[in-house]
């Protein structure tokens, strides 16, 4: 058993199939086969079923836990070696949701590079949730998210305070309320609640990303019960189904300032609902005895860009 037995199973156990893994690997599915049969052998248990899709057993589950553990701690070792030998080179892979990687990366990426030319890096697009499970499972190296201040076994250093808020047409207003669409969209703001808009029908994020979630609470605590007419992962993408009058949507601030110089302009409604709508983003990584250099230097970038309020690109 060794590293390449690690990496042939983390392959196998993500792919589903002998033979995208092997693909994936560049090796025959003869190769894969035998390595599995011998840990196997060696361990004394049955660590997949053998089906179509195929699936892990219980004993497979766990060692795909000390799978993807061995392979994080191979990166580190190798990062750590590459900073012993002042080796600038390598790939850092940071967790980003689409939305905040809109926002966020294109300046941090292009200022990191200037200093690193040589390393380069894989943004890796996912839910809020899905992106810091990777991250603890070592498969990310950051992440750009929301994660608790206090997590076992990372480290967090907070950038900003992001909001989330509602855009909806001013046509659909008009729509479904007449000459009281203004004073529906100013009560909502006054009293932080949507409980005037719920006749209108919303468009939702994902329930594992940070709006998704405040969205659903926000509807709960209302009461409200909307017509959904959409739930997307793609913030972008409802915000292109708003414009067009298909519903309300909650968003980020952040992603409503870059996409419109001037929402009322573009027939947009933006409705801001208070304190409660707004949440801690962070930078995030694994605790270590050593942290790459690379992880230092782009987390440096990232709090130099948010520290000097340009957070755009």
């Amino acid at each position: 058993m060794n590293f390449q037995t690690m990496d042939y199973f983390v392959a196998i156990a993500e792919e589903r199939s002998f033979t995208r893994a092997a693909g994936r690997l560049h090796v025959s599915q003869q190769t894969l086969s035998a390595s599995i049969a011998s840990v196997e052998r060696e361990l004394g248990v049955q660590l997949i079923e053998r089906t179509v899709p195929l699936s892990l057993t219980y004993a497979g589950e766990k060692f795909l836990g000390y799978a993807r553990r061995f392979q994080a701690q191979q990166r580190a070792m190798g990062q750590e070696f590459r900073d012993i030998a002042h080796n600038d080179r390598g790939r850092i892979r940071v967790g980003v949701t689409a939305t905040r990687g809109h926002i966020i990366m294109p300046r941090a990426i292009a200022m990191f590079q200037r200093a690193h030319p040589h390393i380069s890096i894989a943004l890796v697009e996912g839910e809020n949730d899905e992106l810091v499970d990777e991250l603890g499972e070592g498969r990310l190296d950051m992440v750009v998210a929301t994660v608790a201040e206090r997590v076992p076994g990372l480290v967090v250093h907070q950038l900003f305070n992001e909001a989330v808020v509602l855009i909806v047409a001013q046509s659909l207003l008009e729509e479904l309320y007449g000459e009281e669409a203004e004073g529906v969209a100013e009560t909502c703001e006054a009293t932080g609640s949507i409980a005037g808009l719920a006749s209108c029908p919303f468009l939702l994020m994902g329930e594992r990303d940070v709006p998704g979630e405040f969205s659903r609470r926000m509807l709960a605590e209302t009461g409200v019960s909307p017509e959904v007419r959409v739930v997307s992962k793609n913030s972008e993408t409802l915000m292109a189904l708003a414009l067009r009058g298909v519903g309300a949507c909650f968003v980020p601030s952040e992603l409503v300032a870059t996409t419109f110089a001037d929402p009322a302009a573009a027939g947009m409604r933006v409705i801001r609902l208070g304190e409660s709508m707004s949440y801690p983003l962070s930078v995030a990584w694994r605790s270590a005895d050593h942290t790459w250099s690379a992880i230092i230097a782009f987390d440096q970038v990232l709090r130099q860009q948010f520290a000097d309020g340009s957070r755009m690109s």
